[in-house]
């Protein structure tokens, strides 16, 4: 391999906000956020530049995958399935009555 090529990708390994913004898919402020939380690893190297490795981008989309679907899998883990002869789960509020007699209409015809 040519030291211009290695050189290439060396550089590949680090990436700015906006090309770690780009990989996540997210915009340049959320990036932001997501560095300054401290959840995606990243080091500042003055004030301009913020430098962070794609592997650190690739291990925090895999644990928020697995968190994400973890809470998924606890989540329908405590509703009944649907074909499952449990009774559905009651209602937060009680149903609106229903109308007994039908409304007075005479306000409509037309008189000819």
């Amino acid at each position: 391999m040519s030291q211009r090529r290695e050189l290439a990708q060396e550089q590949d390994d680090t990436l700015g906000l906006e090309d770690a913004a780009r990989v996540l898919r997210l915009g340049l402020e959320a990036m932001k956020a997501l560095v300054e939380e401290g959840t995606v690893p990243a080091v500042r190297l003055n004030q301009k530049h913020t430098v962070m490795l794609r592997e650190d981008l690739i291990e925090f989309l895999r644990a928020e995958g697995r968190r994400q679907a973890a809470e998924r899998k606890a989540a329908i883990g405590k509703r009944p399935a649907a074909n499952s002869e449990q009774p559905a789960p009651q209602r937060a509020r009680p149903a609106k009555a229903r109308r007994i007699s039908p409304p007075d209409l005479a306000a409509y015809e037309v008189k000819g």
